[in-house]
């Protein structure tokens, strides 16, 4: 069994919402954490001033700023131990509704594959070869709900990379296993952030009602789900898929 001499994460997204939660629950539990976003907006805790943080405004869909900014981590850390492929967007319409089939655009289509899935592919690619060196690493894909249920509010785009996201991580689990190295998802619902507001409060408050536990989820909460693929409580556990929804969802 492989040991995490890294002990790097990458987290991103992170600038905000789910991403900034898992990058304090992560640096809580001892790990070095890098922040990525495309906004240098990022939170004040874990700040800059710590020692074990480094932040780093990234387009995740450049390849050349991946490329430098990864070059920059394995310099000052030697490179990634745990891969959180948080960042994501889900385009929207004036009135707060997802283009479906027969609106969206090819250059919308093209944006959302690009952040959502191919990003994701790229970003495994460049830093398995790290956790491959060690005999250890850890991946976790952040999908949706969306991509496992009927959904038409976040727009066929996002449904679509989404879903892709689950093939994705399957195959990452199966090909890169023999080396150490897990991979997850989790399909948040309903959590509270900039781009669940973007859809409005109507449809907040008829999800709300429909879920279980009769509210939204936190990011925090998303966070703590994340973690538990990181940490030592979760290191047989590959492959699978992690719901986070206050039981909306029931296979």
């Amino acid at each position: 069994m492989g040991q995490d001499k890294l002990n790097v994460a990458l987290i991103t997204g992170a600038a905000g919402g789910i991403g900034a939660a898992t990058a304090m629950e992560l640096h809580a539990a001892g790990f070095r954490v890098v922040l990525w976003d495309v906004t240098a907006r990022f939170p004040t805790e874990p700040g800059p001033g710590d020692e074990r943080v480094l932040t780093q405004v990234v387009d995740v869909a450049d390849a050349a700023q991946v490329d430098k900014a990864l070059a920059a981590i394995r310099k000052k850390w030697g490179g990634v131990s745990v891969l959180i492929n948080n960042a994501g967007i889900s385009p929207k319409t004036p009135e707060g509704k997802g283009r479906g089939i027969m609106e969206v655009a090819p250059d919308e289509w093209q944006k959302v594959l690009d952040i959502n899935l191919t990003s994701l592919l790229t970003l495994i690619q460049k830093t398995a070869p790290d956790m491959m060196a060690q005999g250890w690493g850890r991946i976790v894909n952040l999908s949706s709900q969306a991509a496992r249920t009927r959904s038409t509010v976040p727009g066929v785009a996002y449904v679509c990379t989404k879903t892709a996201v689950l093939g994705l991580t399957r195959y990452a689990a199966d090909e890169l296993g023999p080396y150490g190295i897990t991979c997850n998802a989790v399909t948040p619902g309903r959590i509270a952030s900039p781009m669940t507001a973007s859809a409005g409060a109507e449809v907040t408050e008829r999800l709300n009602s429909n879920t279980p536990l009769r509210r939204m989820g936190t990011p925090q909460e998303v966070a703590k789900a994340i973690a538990f693929f990181c940490a030592p409580s979760g290191e047989f556990v590959s492959g699978a898929v992690l719901d986070v929804n206050g039981g909306l969802f029931m296979q």
